[in-house]
């Protein structure tokens, strides 16, 4: 009998437990491996893996990749990722794969889908845990769209009911609400402040390094590292959002 009890604890055990620690492992894996930037790493991997995931392994595996995806600047993949999430009405990923989905279409220009979908959050759980979050960027859409009404509607809501949150520090790039400038102007991404030339010097390689053309403003009161010289307020904003996608603190400057 004893033998019998122990042949069907060790069944269970293959059957169920294993299975469940290995896929967890795996995932913890790819969570190190996002983290550290290996996005490439992170959709290799993550899709040989694919179907060996329970219903809740598979939803958190499609949101990793969704946003490697995203930080690859592969948004069809990005998008197909999160909208596989939103097909299982109760998977716990569905405010994270609706707020990543929003902001594709931010990232698209798509400003009025972008909208609809902050929005759709906001109205599905008004207490959501990503308020500040979604006031933040419907204020930056309203930026984007020239809506000086909308973006300070939602940045004073911001600062009223989330004063502490991180989307208010200054080096989240919240532009002023003064200046919705002449499309005249020359504009500028400013990534990082230095003390001293050579760090500035060594920033500005990485970013160059990165695709970014990069270059140095300042004296020795401090040097700034900018990134391009724009016609246009739209492809500074465009700018300022890949870097910021890519984990740079950013700052418009016109």
């Amino acid at each position: 009998m004893r033998k019998l009890i122990i042949k069907v604890y060790l069944i269970v055990l293959f059957v169920f437990f294993i299975p469940v620690a290995a896929w967890a492992a795996n995932l913890d894996a790819l969570k190190a491996d996002f983290l550290q930037g290996n996005y490439r790493r992170v959709i290799l991997e993550g899709l040989a893996q694919k179907g060996h995931f329970n219903i809740q392994g598979a939803d958190e595996l499609n949101y990793l990749l969704g946003l490697s995806y995203l930080k690859e600047a592969k948004l069809e993949q990005a998008q197909d990722c999160l909208r596989s999430i939103l097909n299982n009405p109760i998977s716990k990923f569905k405010e994270q794969a609706f707020l990543a989905l929003a902001d594709i279409y931010l990232i698209k220009g798509q400003y009025q889908e972008a909208e609809d979908l902050y929005g759709k959050l906001l109205e599905n759980n008004p207490n959501t845990s990503f308020k500040a979050a979604i006031l933040y960027r419907l204020s930056q859409l309203g930026y984007r769209k020239g809506n000086k009404e909308q973006f300070d509607e939602y940045l004073s809501k911001l600062k009223r009911d989330f004063p502490l949150s991180l989307e208010l520090r200054p080096n989240r790039g919240i532009p002023r609400s003064e200046p919705f400038l002449s499309e005249s102007t020359e504009f500028s991404v400013q990534v990082g402040f230095f003390g001293k030339y050579l760090n500035a010097v060594n920033f500005k390689n990485k970013l160059a390094a990165g695709g970014y053309p990069a270059y140095i403003e300042g004296s020795n009161e401090g040097y700034r590292v900018k990134v391009g010289r724009f016609k246009t307020q739209m492809e500074a904003l465009d700018t300022e959002n890949k870097l910021s996608q890519d984990g740079f603190s950013t700052k418009l400057c016109p």
